[in-house]
């Protein structure tokens, strides 16, 4: 089983259109796909059940055993932010008394404990990314938490509830935060502790809390190298190949922007600032119908994009629009957002050239 879903991960992160495909496209191709190597038969509706009515809600798949709901699964398209959706699938949850939760958009998959205390965030025991972790450990995870024999035996449970308590989770995220701090300082962000924690559940699975991280960062001299000599674990080779290779976003600090091509247009900003204010209203100017969408382009604490400048700690307003963008970042951030930008839209990041004294 656990070969067979690496087998088909792989194939899954091989399809270089899966960042465009809309939500029915992932149900079938990815979800299903999954579900079926899992042991859960994709064509028996007292096993999966599609649009499971909620009050006059629905959730898009229940897993269920004997006719009682064991697992609800909400999926999105690859372009959307998850941490929109949680709290909707996890009150359905919550209301229906179902043990374990899914949200995924096909490439990032949050598992919950809805039942158990805390927030929406707490309630979320593990994160698994195919184009970024190790896909022989997401796999096993798939299996321990999602397979239907440990579905049926409860095993999945008790191991959800492990994973939310154990050792476990604490050991892995002492691992992965060195090394997340030290990938954080070759590229510096102006929100250090947030990208702290982004960048940990990336590579581990596990989301750290605020105390975690602060209490990493005020022991860093006493128990860790310093991170500029924190040694550079060598790259595992995957036989993935990415959705579209993601060129490169950082060592812009310190320099100054002389130009942009944008789509063979070539521009002049005055700033990494104009940078971001540029690319935003040219991609309202090809997608203003649309555009709406940037709204789904944030981080967990801080939005990028928003319709109330209010919202942003420095707003800029986007052509004639509604809409505003924020742009307190370093320089390495306003490549970074510009780039998601345009792919949100289906460009390539190719489409973008920067040029700097």
């Amino acid at each position: 089983m656990k070969e067979n879903l690496i087998t088909a991960i792989k194939e899954i992160c091989e399809n270089k259109s899966l960042v465009m495909l809309d939500e029915a496209s992932i149900k079938s191709a990815v979800l299903l796909r999954i579900l079926s190597i899992l042991d859960w038969d994709i064509f028996n509706i007292n096993e999966i059940r599609p649009e499971y009515t909620v009050e006059s809600k629905r959730v898009d798949f229940s897993l269920r055993i004997n006719n009682i709901n064991k697992v609800f699964i909400e999926v999105k398209r690859p372009s959307e932010n998850l941490e929109f959706h949680q709290e909707q699938l996890l009150n359905y949850s919550f209301r229906e008394g179902v043990n374990l939760s899914v949200l995924t958009n096909g490439i990032t998959w949050w598992f919950y404990l809805p039942l158990q205390e805390g927030s929406w965030e707490q309630r979320r025991f593990y994160a698994a990314d195919f184009l970024e972790q190790d896909l022989s450990k997401v796999a096993e995870k798939f299996v321990e938490l999602l397979s239907k024999p440990n579905i049926i035996s409860g095993v999945a449970i008790d191991n959800a509830k492990e994973l939310y308590t154990s050792r476990q989770k604490k050991n892995i995220l002492k691992d992965t935060l060195p090394k997340a701090w030290n990938k954080i300082m070759t590229d510096p962000d102006d929100l250090l502790v947030e990208l702290l924690i982004e960048t940990s559940e990336k590579l581990s699975g596990f989301r750290p809390e605020v105390s975690d991280v602060e209490s990493f960062l005020s022991n860093l001299n006493k128990n860790i190298q310093s991170p500029s000599q924190i040694p550079t674990d060598k790259k595992i080779i995957r036989t993935t190949t990415p959705i579209q290779k993601v060129p490169q976003s950082s060592g812009y600090i310190n320099k100054y922007i002389n130009s942009i091509e944008l789509l063979g247009e070539k521009y002049y900003p005055r700033s990494w600032k104009e940078v971001l204010v540029t690319v935003s209203e040219k991609m309202y100017n090809l997608h203003t119908s649309d555009f709406g969408r940037c709204l789904n382009l944030r981080g967990s604490k801080m939005v990028y994009f928003s319709i109330n400048p209010n919202e942003l700690s420095q707003p800029s307003k986007i052509s004639s629009s509604q809409y505003y963008v924020e742009t307190k970042f370093s320089a390495n951030s306003i490549v970074r957002r510009s780039l998601d930008l345009i792919r949100l839209f289906g460009h390539n990041y190719e489409d973008l050239k920067i040029t700097t004294n």
